[in-house]
């Protein structure tokens, strides 16, 4: 299934006792002192008992367990906080008319993308390290980057979303293929699919869908890097006309559906639970599809083509907005700061919902964790190399991403697959819809 990536969430405080991220020992900032701006730690005044409100847009499974999760807090923290959540399948919409009231959460969950929508309701927690004993360098940069925009940290990272290669191991072992090791390279793809495919069992090797755009951005990407960059001269530029890269895949995915090994169609999620796919793209929770239709199944970081190696992602984070007074967003930093800890019986929540739903951890001392080096699934989609790049599509602190992924995209694949228009000319259209989009942001 695919999850609408957008939420929100509200909290506060700690349990009896936090530990300062995942992996590290009890201090005197998780007893109720604060370090001062030199690093001296002082006694501070008892939190007040705050209620602060918490939106998000989880409505599946993680909602219930994040519900369990947020009652684990309310009941264990010692501070009278009290979180109260409000999960909503239309929090886009919920926030906007909110905000415009004056009105709405003081803390909320969503994709780091939306600081570039609400960003003048969010409030720089860049001083959460100094107030918590959360520590900078335990957070991958590459994904508080992603919620910052120059020295201001607006999200801390609670969800790292990426896409990854799904292998049937089954319909491997049928085509003679090891079923232990997907495709290295994407001409072994294109080689293991043609293997793969079998009409008379409604078998396809190769499961690429032109409707899901965010499938069809994270495999451009590995062909021909990012859409959108920086130019030398500062400004936003498009890279779509002439883009080799691009081309090459358009092409790929135009030879994959002629030779009958991709079907054309916008639902292979349900091909790929039915076993009818040998091979897919797509992010963690297409796991739990998979487990519930008994598919024997391996998960791999999508082959690189002639981009450079690189661990695109989507950051969903907590922001604390403008509407929080003082006192919740201490309690706010209190909530985020229990999030990324251990309590003194060795659990901390943020491991556990990597471990429970596939996502891969954003915290360095969660990928030393014993439980989560021993999770075969959430390591297959860990990239355990920190220094590459994680942008999407797009140079992450470029605002206009939305409008690539959704006005771009389909102008790419559909007309070469459906109109049989050459690839080099559609990126040629495409990089006229782009510069329109770029533009807007280089006024």
């Amino acid at each position: 299934m695919k999850r609408k990536l957008i939420s929100v969430i509200l909290a506060a405080a700690m349990t009896v006792v936090s530990l300062a991220g995942c992996g590290s020992s009890t201090s005197a900032k998780a007893s109720g002192e604060l370090a001062t701006e030199n690093g001296e730690s002082v006694s501070k005044k008892a939190d007040k008992p705050v209620t602060i409100k918490f939106w998000n847009g989880f409505t599946g499974s993680d909602g219930d367990e994040l519900v369990e999760l947020v009652d684990k807090f309310n009941s264990e923290n010692k501070y009278g906080i009290n979180v109260e959540m409000d999960i909503s399948a239309s929090l886009d919409e919920q926030l906007a008319s909110a905000f415009a009231a004056g009105d709405g959460p003081d803390l909320v969950l969503f994709s780091s993308a939306s600081r570039f929508t609400y960003g003048d309701y969010l409030q720089d927690i860049s001083d959460i390290f100094d107030k918590t004993d959360l520590k900078k360098d335990d957070f991958i940069e590459a994904y508080t980057d992603y919620c910052s925009e120059g020295d201001k940290l607006y999200l801390m990272p609670m969800e790292i979303v990426g896409f990854y290669l799904y292998w049937n191991k089954d319909l491997f072992k049928a085509a003679g293929l090891d079923p232990e090791k997907g495709p290295q390279t994407w001409d072994e793809y294109v080689e293991y699919a043609k293997k793969i495919t079998d009409a008379d069992k409604n078998v396809y090797g190769s499961g690429l869908c032109y409707g899901y755009n965010y499938q069809m951005a994270h495999t451009l990407q590995r062909f021909g890097d990012l859409a959108v960059t920086k130019g030398d001269d500062g400004k936003w530029k498009a890279n779509f006309d002439g883009n080799s890269g691009y081309a090459k895949f358009l092409d790929t995915y135009k030879s994959l559906v002629d030779s009958g090994d991709n079907p054309l169609t916008d639902d292979t999620d349900s091909m790929m639970t039915a076993g009818q796919l040998g091979m897919t793209i797509n992010g963690p929770w297409l796991t739990s599809g998979m487990d519930t239709a008994g598919i024997n199944y391996g998960i791999k970081a999508i082959p690189t083509g002639d981009a450079d190696k690189m661990s695109s992602a989507e950051v969903i984070g907590m922001a604390v907005t403008t509407l929080a007074s003082e006192d919740a967003k201490q309690a706010c930093y209190r909530f985020i700061e229990w999030w990324n800890s251990k309590d003194d019986n060795g659990e901390c929540p943020s491991e556990k919902w990597s471990l429970d739903f596939g996502y891969p951890t954003y915290l360095k001392s969660v990928l030393e964790s014993d439980a989560y080096k021993a999770n075969d699934k959430v390591m297959s989609m860990t990239n355990t190399d920190t220094s590459l790049r994680a942008d999407f599509i797009v140079d992450s602190a470029f605002p206009g991403i939305g409008k690539i992924i959704s006005d771009v995209i389909p102008q790419m694949t559909q007309p070469v697959l459906f109109d049989n228009k050459d690839s080099g000319e559609t990126l040629t259209e495409c990089q006229k819809i782009a510069d329109t989009i770029v533009g807007e942001y280089n006024e």
